[in-house]
């Protein structure tokens, strides 16, 4: 039992291998590139929703009785 469980992690670690080596890693320049959009989104989308808080803080003020 013991035997079989060791052959089967063996097995499970070489076709790991194998399949690694069939994956088609994207360059240097394509992951750069990717990360820099993300990182662009992100603070756009950071400012576009602290700017919508703000609005919305804003015509609160208006809306709701002072307490």
């Amino acid at each position: 039992m013991g035997c079989s469980l060791i052959s089967t992690i063996k097995k499970q670690g070489k076709d790991l291998w194998t399949e690694l080596d069939r994956v088609d890693w994207p360059g240097k320049q394509k992951v750069l590139s990717a990360t820099y959009a993300v990182v662009a989104l992100s603070v756009f989308v950071g400012f576009f929703l602290w700017g919508a808080d703000q609005l919305i803080s804003w015509g609160m003020k208006y809306i709701l009785p002072y307490q």
